[in-house]
């Protein structure tokens, strides 16, 4: 079996379109990756921004005057092909990122003759004049641009319910938007004492401050509330026994939906669905044959994040939003976008080292959203913030962020009025 090639693409030009082209120093007539070498791709690659790319150059202006054309060719490229290893196996870029670069030597015998390097229209006589031309290989590195979550997930917030688990009787349960029933014999456990804590997201403010999103995977989704529930032994969480399953009603519900399970991926909860749950819709404020309120009944074998959801139903165009700021933010900043028409609360992700540019993908267009972006001061009960009303794929950036500093009682008052 043929080895593949590392280096993916040669490219024939005479121009480039340049992010940043640097040099890289071997020492003369040498082609081996010194220390110094590696240390100089090491710092050419960390200065890099994300989603440019990087153009070296691997022979001086003195080689390029004393080398004959035949050494110039073969340094530039044993060189280069060096390189591309130590950015691969060292510095871990992908392939795909890696490229090779042929830069011809001026062709004086020909010049002018009508047959440009670059071009759309080609004959056999005029890529072999190219082909067979030599000149000078550049090794290009692409930056893939790396999108980093905004915001951090705090999952306390807004307050935690604290359950003291009766054994033998069961014990039920009642919060704000939630109550429930976990049956007696529910824990294998000798534990003492089990307790059941409980947090509810279920407003625009109570999701946004605990740094809750709704999407599963890339697929964006409509919340109709969010818990995150669970039981411990001596701080330790312990699962339901398997074969119990706990009940937990989300109160006036008129509509059912998917229930879905978070886990925390690249600094977000992602949620994924579980259609083995068994739900219940009781459209009815209270249902006097049960005596029971209305709302979407719940039997679960598992705790942890749980989340009422639907998936976005929009087969549209997509867009994107890109927000610039004038300075580098704090990096426990968030940035969200909340859609107007549909409970969906989108992340924005970092694009560059300085934390100057974040950018929302994989938007449906024509909806009304609210910008939110914002940093919790420390031990302080007050928020420093922006909001912004846009449409989405009318408005594609935004750069004139203005931000102030409030209470989080009013903060909570301006957020939660969009839903």
């Amino acid at each position: 079996m043929r080895k593949p090639s590392l280096l993916l693409s040669l490219v024939f030009c005479t121009y480039s379109i340049i992010f940043s082209q640097e040099m890289i120093k071997f020492d003369e007539k040498s082609i081996v990756i010194t220390n110094q070498v590696a240390i100089s791709a090491c710092k050419l690659y960390n200065e890099t921004n994300y989603g440019n790319e990087l153009i070296i150059n691997v022979l001086t202006r003195k080689e390029n005057k004393k080398l004959k054309d035949r050494e110039k060719v073969n340094f530039s490229r044993v060189r280069v092909k060096k390189l591309a290893a130590y950015f691969k196996d060292t510095l871990g870029v992908e392939a795909h990122n890696i490229l090779t670069q042929f830069k011809p030597f001026d062709d004086k015998k020909n010049k002018g003759n009508g047959h440009p390097l670059t071009g759309v229209t080609w004959t056999r006589d005029n890529f072999k004049k190219i082909s067979n031309r030599s000149g000078i290989y550049q090794l290009v590195i692409i930056k893939e641009e790396m999108l980093t979550a905004t915001g951090n997930v705090n999952d306390t917030i807004n307050g935690v319910q604290i359950i003291k688990y009766n054994n033998k009787y069961g014990t039920y349960f009642h919060g704000d938007y939630t109550t429930g029933f976990i049956p007696p014999q529910a824990f294998n456990s000798d534990c003492k004492e089990i307790t059941i804590e409980l947090k509810e997201f279920f407003t625009p403010s109570e999701i946004l401050l605990a740094g809750l999103t709704t999407t599963s995977g890339d697929k964006m989704l409509r919340t109709g509330g969010m818990i995150h529930i669970m039981a411990y032994c001596n701080g330790k969480e312990i699962p339901l026994k398997r074969g119990t399953k706990a009940e937990i009603k989300f109160l006036n519900f008129t509509e059912s939906y998917g229930i879905f399970f978070g886990n925390k991926k690249s600094g977000l909860i992602d949620w994924e669905i579980d259609e083995s749950i068994e739900t219940i819709l009781n459209p009815f404020d209270f249902d006097e044959e049960t005596e029971e309120e209305g709302g979407l009944k719940v039997l679960t074998d598992k705790f942890g994040w749980i989340n009422c959801d639907a998936f976005v139903d929009d087969k549209g165009p997509r867009t994107e939003l890109v927000v610039n700021l004038k300075e580098k933010v704090e990096n426990s900043t968030a940035f969200r976008l909340i859609f107007h028409d549909i409970k969906s609360v989108l992340p924005g992700y970092y694009t560059n080292n300085d934390r100057s540019k974040v950018k929302f993908t994989n938007l449906p267009t024509a909806r009304k959203t609210s910008l939110l972006v914002f940093q919790l001061v420390k031990d302080k009960d007050i928020i420093i913030w922006a909001i912004k009303e846009l449409e989405t794929g009318k408005d594609k950036v935004v750069s004139d962020l203005k931000f102030k500093t409030t209470s989080l009682k009013e903060f909570k008052k301006t957020t939660d009025l969009i839903w």
